[in-house]
């Protein structure tokens, strides 16, 4: 409870400029169902008096009107950046293969994907804000829908996965309300939770390390479901939830000069206990590897297991990195971690091109190594392509 009532402190305390500007939340939320107005409401005709209808017709307007200025142009982007931040828009495909431990093939599918995350801010520095996140995907750990090319049916789904109000009313704090991401600190998707997953709750974080030695202390207190269908995708549908919270987080994260980054965090989910540590090192000198990744988790409570996974970092040259490790996840984890590992014992490898900033590919394979017991995922593949349109987006002048 002393959580919610500090979140709660902190996000009502947006200036009085914020409260003096209508909410755009409900155009936004029913823009499925074909609203186009705020309100609701319906411009409506009116007639003319039959005095001015007799009156000789007003000149037609021009039909073309004159291109903007450069100055009108710069005055529209700074009015549009003032109100809103553009932090991501990507378009991608890949290729999915998978089989299980018993030979089964269960994917061989075109899949397509398309992220867009921002924020409308209600003051010009953006310390108070509505954050959100559309995404494609019908899981928790999945932000993929099938194409109709493949052995399995075509999926159509785009939703709300992220939108909470953020609130910085000092330097270094910051409070979070509504359906939010997943903090990890130094450890990565392997050992924890899915990129694509998300929590409904509050979180208060502190990045104050001149005052008190860490990085990132964060405290969350939140509503979780994992699951494998698409019902509680939207956020929607887990608002109604939001005071059945059985998820608590706590993470603290010290960076170490500019060399290494050290993180521990404790979370009790929906009857499980985990304690995770997580470690980054870099390592350019070596002129082997640029950087590796130690990371593990100890379930102390709920099924007592644990995990740990190492990967290493290349960039071999401007345009091509690659990395690849071993990861050893327990068979009782659950479908949480990354749809790229899920369960066992794995060797895996990934190579990225990058053509243009808008444009890279990568391909991922992991299978699994030494003692295993039944697998859903024996070998998996991923090839990828993403189109990032933020810059295309920025060319228009509108951003």
């Amino acid at each position: 409870m002393w959580l919610r009532s500090s979140v709660l402190v902190l996000v009502v305390a947006l200036p009085s400029v914020a409260a003096a500007q209508p909410s755009n939340l409900d155009t936004i939320i029913d823009s499925d169902a074909g609203t186009i107005s705020a309100d609701g409401s319906e411009q409506t005709a009116v007639l003319a008096s039959t005095e001015s209808a007799q009156r000789p017709e007003a000149p037609a307007p021009p039909l073309s009107q004159p291109p903007a200025t450069p100055g009108q142009s710069l005055a529209a982007k700074a009015t549009l950046a003032r109100w809103f931040e553009l932090q991501n828009a990507t378009l991608n495909l890949r290729y999915r293969y998978v089989d299980t431990s018993a030979g089964r093939v269960t994917t061989s599918q075109l899949q397509h994907r398309e992220t867009l995350r921002g924020r409308a801010k209600f003051d010009s520095s953006g310390r108070y804000a509505l954050n959100f996140g559309i995404f494609t995907g019908v899981r928790f750990s999945s932000g993929w829908d099938n194409t109709g090319w493949g052995i399995n049916d075509a999926q159509k789904n785009l939703a709300f996965k992220a939108l909470y109000a953020s609130a910085q009313p000092w330097k270094g704090v910051e409070a979070q309300v509504g359906g939010l991401y997943i903090v990890r600190g130094e450890s990565t998707e392997i050992t924890t939770y899915d990129e694509d997953g998300y929590i409904t709750g509050e979180r208060i974080t502190v990045r104050r390390p001149d005052a008190l030695f860490f990085d990132e202390i964060s405290a969350t207190s939140a509503y979780f479901v994992g699951g494998t269908t698409p019902d509680a995708v939207p956020v929607r549908k887990r608002f109604p939830k939001f005071k059945n919270q059985n998820y608590k987080h706590y993470l603290l994260d010290k960076k170490i000069g500019k060399r290494a980054a050290v993180s521990t965090d404790y979370t009790h989910e929906a009857g499980r206990t985990t304690w995770r540590q997580g470690i980054r090192l870099k390592m350019h000198e070596s002129r082997v590897i640029d950087s590796v990744i130690l990371e593990a988790y100890e379930r102390t409570e709920g099924d007592p297991h644990r995990g740990f996974a190492i990967t290493i970092d290349k960039t071999l040259t401007q345009s091509l990195s690659m990395n690849g490790g071993y990861a050893s996840i327990d068979p009782n984890y659950g479908p949480l971690n990354a749809d790229r590992f899920n369960i066992g014992n794995r060797a895996f490898i990934m190579t990225t091109y990058t053509f243009s900033p808008q444009l890279l590919a990568s391909f991922f394979i992991t299978t699994a190594v030494g003692n295993n017991g039944a697998l859903p995922q024996k070998t998996l593949s991923n090839a990828v392509v993403t189109y990032n349109v933020v810059p295309l987006l920025k060319r228009s002048g509108l951003f």
